[in-house]
């Protein structure tokens, strides 16, 4: 397929979807007036990845996309480009296109892999025009930017959440008013609900780096601070 038939994306963000531990990698299209977004779900180790490389945050060792990207370029191999260009069943698929003397290979890749070394080696991400037909978010006319798209999403995303809590609390016997209680007793203050957010983003990049005594200090910050909250 060549890249005339391909849509250039590239990575917005990567932001969490109904629960903290389930992120989203936004691709965006690369041109055009109202471009349309992608939404891929990817795992929690992958999107600190490519969270690192989007803000530029360094680490003290290489995580094995680094060490990927070392390698590839060492044994001059190119990395051409990636192409995400099929969905089931809400699974993605990718391929990574690759070339050394003059000779492409094609190999099959998770999306959230092939964005992470894309990124580390400056290679254009495209996705399939039939699949971001088939799954894009497409702006409306009054959308300014790309934001306004992912607003509208979450938006949609709090009512899908909302809906499954109470069909959860539903199943449950219990008094609305003791239930009301107990949710405004157990919600920490919005502060600690911040902090307690940082922590946790910190510690999964200690984690991933694997910079484990950090991760352990950071640990411990975070059962004290849910200690805290519990009170």
């Amino acid at each position: 397929m060549s890249t005339t038939s391909l849509v250039e994306m590239t990575v917005v963000k990567v932001s969490p979807y109904l629960r903290e531990d389930r992120p989203l990698v936004w691709l965006s299209e690369k041109n055009g007036n109202l471009p349309r977004l992608l939404p891929i779900p990817i795992g929690e180790f992958e999107a600190a990845a490519i969270r690192m490389r989007l803000e530029n945050d360094g680490s003290i060792r290489p995580i094995s996309y680094d060490l990927l990207a070392s390698m590839v370029n060492s044994l001059a191999i190119r990395v051409h480009q990636v192409v995400i260009h099929n969905v089931r069943r809400s699974i993605y698929y990718a391929r990574v296109v690759i070339e050394k003397n003059h000779t492409i290979k094609d190999i099959d890749a998770r999306p959230s892999d092939a964005i992470a070394l894309a990124l580390r080696t400056g290679s254009p991400i495209y996705v399939a025009p039939a699949l971001l037909d088939e799954v894009g978010l497409e702006p409306l006319e009054t959308d300014l930017d790309v934001e306004h798209t992912l607003n509208r999403f979450y938006e949609f995303e709090a009512q899908i959440s909302t809906s499954l809590n109470a069909k959860a609390d539903s199943a449950k016997i219990r008094s609305p008013k003791r239930s009301a209680e107990a949710a405004n007793a157990q919600r920490p203050p919005k502060e600690e609900k911040d902090e307690l957010s940082l922590l946790q983003h910190r510690l999964q990049q200690a984690v991933i780096c694997e910079e484990y005594e950090e991760a352990a200090r950071l640990r411990d910050a975070i059962e004290l601070l849910v200690s805290k909250a519990k009170r």
